[in-house]
């Protein structure tokens, strides 16, 4: 077995045990208005818990969801955070809008929850972290550039840690080229970062990245901004594997923009793993002194 699936697995039994011995509360229902959205105001709406039993203030974690909303990923992950003692925000950017052209265009929705839940009594305003699964991935990991943080984020407000999962790294490494299938407007968003911690999970049987998942990315990136990215790729896993349900819908920018089906498959096994990856970076980066 690799050290990275020991670490996960150890990881996993150390999350269950904590979410044994404590209980969290249920969610708060969230929504507010961002008016300076792409393409006008939009809807923020969001699930709030904050663990019972934890000294306040708490870190916090954005849960950025994808195109199909609650689906349940982002309610486990946020389950097994706040069993750590971690508050979660799960939320929604795509309701009645769906994707735009790029997701840069979503970063007004991303800072603006950050400064919604800085503001937040109880919520430790410098130790809130920001995570997503694949469109909400690609989002989670935009908000790490220096040049769209300045642009979109009020004062000095960043997010303390970033986890992306399955963003599809393909339109990302074409963004930082300048190849086909790139994203429009984000050419120089990857050569600087803010500093905080960057890291990407990735499957080996991704239909739409490769057996490589997110290396091709990484490697284009200037040296200088790569040192702050790191990268898991989880071999055995396909796109989404942390799905309640599998599938296989023909997707045209599957295959590095080739076209064709994307199959996900359901794996508990690894979604426990990823979960307590979550978990075990979000501590690590957001627990104070």
């Amino acid at each position: 077995m690799s050290p990275v699936r020991i670490l996960l697995l150890a990881v996993t039994l150390a999350t269950a045990s904590q979410a044994s011995a404590q209980q969290v509360n249920p969610y708060e229902a969230v929504e507010f208005t961002v008016p300076r959205a792409a393409a006008g105001a939009a809807l923020v709406v969001g699930r709030l818990r904050v663990p019972t039993g934890s000294p306040s203030p708490v870190p916090a974690v954005l849960i950025v969801n994808t195109t199909p909303g609650f689906d349940g990923r982002s309610e486990s992950y946020a389950q097994d955070l706040n069993a750590a003692g971690l508050a979660t925000l799960e939320v929604d950017f795509f309701q009645g809008r769906g994707a735009q052209a790029s997701p840069r265009q979503h970063l007004p929705q991303v800072y603006e929850s950050l400064r919604w839940l800085a503001a937040r009594p109880g919520i430790a305003a410098d130790r809130v972290g920001v995570m997503g699964f694949s469109a909400g991935g690609a989002i989670a990991l935009l908000a790490a550039s220096r040049p769209l943080a300045r642009g979109h984020a009020a004062g000095k407000a960043r997010f303390a840690a970033h986890l992306a999962l399955y963003p599809v790294c393909w339109r990302h490494h074409a963004s930082a080229t300048g190849g086909p299938g790139a994203w429009p407007g984000l050419r120089g968003a990857y050569r600087e970062w803010t500093g905080r911690p960057v890291h990407i999970l990735s499957g080996g049987k991704d239909d739409y990245d490769g057996s490589q998942g997110c290396r091709p990315f990484l490697d284009a990136l200037p040296q200088a901004a790569r040192r702050h990215v790191a990268h898991t790729l989880l071999p055995e896993a396909t796109f989404a594997w942390d799905s309640r349900l599998g599938s296989a819908p023909y997707e045209s920018s599957a295959h590095q923009g080739r076209g064709g089906i994307v199959t996900v498959v359901a794996n508990e096994h690894l979604a426990r793993q990823s979960r307590g990856f979550a978990v075990a970076y979000f501590l690590r980066h957001l627990r104070g002194p």
